[in-house]
């Protein structure tokens, strides 16, 4: 797993000559560094990597001047920046019957991303994340966008077939102008285009009011049908992989699998059939395979609870510049000047989060040649998973 312990970030200003060029010029580059020793040897990495940016930058090459503090991903290529909370390590027996090249003990390091919540990242249990947007552009292709959708899920509809009440709106709006040259011609009181409007706009409210209702109708039985249709997928991966056996939960936007029956690291061939099997989120597919571990949400999205939407309780944002990343005391880099209010978010926030569950348990589907006990690092891990997501609690999905 590349989580490192400590991480620093330096900022430099270079005033020089380009290869190729005789024009004096400036650049600023900054760059992250990270180690497991010490805040020290993550600084002296973060300069190394300044260094070799500038020399880069003189010999022409196009550089990237500022790492920004973005999602994780194949191009940026830098570990999770994240601090650590907790880690723990169990212990594979000589019992279970594991992959060979997957016997290493089970290491899960727990974090605190980007927006507050706590996260799991584990190194050798395959843990898949389905997204609602995916799986609807899946089984309705006509009707969804191919695209990954945020928040609520909108019909496209067919491009070649407009609308009742379109078709009901141009009647309206030639009637309309046929009634004012009437009006106008015949010296009539303009209170009749009035009332027209005035009743044409409430047909109009009424039928969009009524367009509305059933596409929210339409949506809730689409998002309904997911659910059996998830576990027909893992019933039929089960089929071909008879020794598999996953466990099905429910999240607010999707569906978490965790397979139980063996050990997998991200970049083997059967986790890669196992996320195109099941649709998986392409950004997290992205995320284990570059950043070598599995990973859940433990805790509560912030904008998804009532604290934060409803009674304004808490902040939706946590506030910025983290204590454990180290700045050069010799640059211009942003102290951390908010470490009091980030603390007292993060109090109220992981109080908050106790009330809502991160997904919750829906099934186990079995192969015909699974064994009924699961590895005991396995189960211990699901224990542990369960209790930290709150899953066999009555609270609401966050």
């Amino acid at each position: 797993m590349r989580i490192p312990k400590f991480w620093a970030e330096h900022k430099q200003r270079f005033q020089a000559v380009r290869e190729g060029s005789d024009n004096k010029r400036q650049v600023t580059i900054k760059r992250y560094g990270w180690s497991d020793s010490s805040q020290a040897a993550a600084l002296a990495h973060a300069k190394m990597r300044v260094s070799d940016a500038y020399q880069r930058w003189q010999a022409g090459a196009d550089i990237l001047r500022r790492e920004r503090d973005k999602e994780y991903n194949a191009q940026n290529g830098i570990p999770i920046r994240e601090p650590i909370l907790f880690e723990q390590t169990w212990q594979h027996t000589t019992g279970d019957s594991l992959s060979k090249s997957h016997d290493s003990d089970t290491r899960l390091i727990v974090t605190r991303n980007r927006y507050g919540a706590q996260v799991a990242n584990v190194n050798n249990i395959a843990i898949i994340d389905v997204d609602n947007a995916d799986l609807l552009s899946q089984r309705y292709p006509k009707v969804y966008d191919a695209q990954r959708a945020t928040g609520i899920m909108e019909s496209t509809g067919a491009a070649d077939s407009p609308s009742a009440i379109k078709k009901q709106m141009w009647i309206m709006v030639v009637v309309a102008i046929a009634l004012a040259s009437i009006i106008a011609f015949q010296s009539l009181s303009w209170l009749w285009l009035l009332g027209y409007l005035f009743i044409a706009v409430a047909i109009l409210w009424r039928q969009a009011s009524k367009e509305e209702a059933e596409q929210q109708q339409r949506q809730q039985a689409h998002l309904d049908s997911l659910q059996p249709y998830m576990t027909e997928r893992l019933q039929q991966y089960v089929k071909e992989q008879t020794t598999a056996c996953l466990r099905l939960y429910q999240t607010p936007a999707g569906f978490r699998i965790i397979a139980m029956h063996d050990t997998f690291l991200p970049s083997d061939d059967a986790v890669t059939a196992l996320f195109q099997h099941l649709h998986a989120d392409n950004n997290y597919v992205r995320l284990c395979q570059v950043q070598q571990c599995f990973r859940a949400r433990l805790t509560a999205k912030p904008w998804r609870m009532a604290e934060v939407t409803q009674t304004g309780e808490l902040d939706k944002t946590l506030p910025a510049n983290p204590q454990w990343l180290a700045h050069d005391a010799d640059n211009n880099s942003d102290i951390d000047d908010n470490a009091q209010a980030r603390a007292q978010w993060l109090s109220a926030y992981d109080t908050f989060a106790t009330r809502y569950r991160a997904c919750h348990y829906i099934d186990t589907i079995r192969g015909e040649d699974a064994k009924a006990n699961t590895p005991e690092a396995i189960t211990q891990f699901i224990d542990w998973h369960d209790e930290a997501c709150r899953v066999m609690k009555d609270l609401p999905l966050a």
